[in-house]
């Protein structure tokens, strides 16, 4: 009995231990559920007015992929466009264009036999310093104002914007071009309801929605009500990154790489898109695509601005869709190091999406959905690169285009 319960014992701790060891797995079950939370949804398919209902008042039409909204000084009521369903937690994002009037986006709204049209929260949608706060029809007026100097800087009057509403329980996050301008916590207000876009009466009204999606919270953010990232461009200029490569911000805070005649080769670092900071643990999460050919690189804690090559780690950028054989160099791949567990970029011109989690030594790889990379670099071979440093985007001297590039930071380096 003692041998066999000695042997018992031995087997179980060799389990808990190589448990311990091996690199954290998920089922396929698991994958698709994350893939399902985080997927956006369009509420809107730039085509028709399905799924929403025009309430009297001002004219719904779409025009160029875009909801247009338009009402006259003489028209009394607020002309909405109210969803057909009725949501309680989501992430929804928007963007927005006001020409001319007083506009707003609703969340959790009640429909009223009024001149208002509903009841509840509104995002307030203008070219005013109040843009991004929050309103409350039908209730306490204004609930929550944005901070003026902080408008200013963020916000591009009569141009597109994107505004986000992270709604979990009674907490909400509103945030505008990537910066958070509003949050309520435990608040008493209403927690379900329409979605609806106004035309506010007694005025000249023209303005104009698109690209409206919708997702479930992850459980991430529903354990925080605010999943903490920020964005790393702030749509207007290079503010926080240095080169003297020809990168372009352009319309939708899409940033890209646009060679100059004769440009070629990796080796002009100084060309790279680097931050003027350093970071050390963090969650970058960002969008790319690029022509057939394509070839760019996501590097993270670069030692050596003027060597991030052999003093950073790169996740390699490059047209592999379809491959059947690849290895470190290869699109996912941890260049001299790991080859991505599967092959998971699109064909050139379509947006890809990358998540990468730097935590101590631990590397993580996520694209398009699928973790690629679990990676323990100090069992690796750049175990000697340093765990703090800058983060930049490779000049190959080819067309690549980057957005909604976001950072959370696990820890952070106030310093240079």
């Amino acid at each position: 009995m003692h041998r066999q319960l000695i042997t018992a014992l031995v087997l179980i701790v060799m389990v808990i231990a190589a448990a311990g060891n091996a690199p954290l797995r998920r089922s396929s079950g698991q994958v698709a559920a994350e893939k399902a939370v985080n997927a956006f949804t369009p509420l809107f398919d730039g085509k028709t007015l399905k799924g929403w209902e025009a309430l009297p008042g001002g004219k719904w039409e779409v025009k160029d992929g875009a909801i247009v909204g338009t009402s006259v000084k003489s028209e009394r009521r607020h002309g909405l466009l109210a969803s057909d369903k009725e949501y309680s937690d989501f992430v929804v994002r928007f963007k927005f264009r006001v020409v001319k009037g007083d506009s707003g986006f609703y969340f959790r709204s009640e429909k009223v036999k009024s001149a208002v049209g509903v009841n509840g929260f509104q995002v307030e949608v203008d070219n005013s310093k109040e843009v991004g706060g929050l309103y409350e029809t039908g209730g306490r007026a204004w609930v929550k104002r944005p901070d003026p100097k902080v408008i200013k800087k963020i916000y591009k009057p009569g141009e597109w914007n994107q505004g986000s509403i992270t709604a979990i329980g009674r907490n909400v996050v509103v945030r505008l071009n990537g910066t958070k301008t509003s949050e309520l916590k435990d608040d008493p207000g209403r927690v379900k309801g329409h979605f609806a876009m106004q035309l506010h009466g007694g005025m000249d009204m023209e303005v104009m929605f698109k690209d409206i999606e919708i997702r479930e919270p992850t459980a991430a953010e529903k354990a925080g009500g605010d999943d903490g990232f920020r964005q790393m461009f702030n749509g207007k200029d290079l503010t926080g990154w240095k080169t003297t490569g020809n990168w372009i911000v352009e319309k939708d805070n899409v940033i890209t790489l646009k060679p100059r005649p004769g440009e070629r080769g990796w080796q002009r670092y100084d060309a790279y898109l680097t931050t003027d900071r350093k970071y050390k643990d963090f969650i970058i999460d960002l969008e790319f695509k690029f022509k057939k050919g394509g070839n760019s690189g996501v590097f993270l804690r670069v030692g050596d601005p003027k060597s991030q090559v052999s003093s950073g780690f790169e996740v390699q950028i490059l047209d592999t869709h379809g491959k059947k054989k690849f290895g470190a160099h290869d699109c996912g791949g941890v260049i001299g190091t790991s080859a991505p567990s599967k092959m998971m970029v699109k064909p050139a011109g379509e947006w890809n999406r990358y998540t990468i989690t730097c935590k101590g030594s631990r590397l993580t790889v996520v694209l398009n959905g699928e973790q690629i990379q679990d990676l323990d670099l100090s069992k690796s071979a750049l175990k000697n690169r340093p765990l703090e440093g800058y983060i930049g985007f490779q000049d190959e001297a080819k067309f690549i285009w980057y957005r909604n590039v976001r950072i959370k930071e696990l820890t952070f380096n106030g310093g240079s």
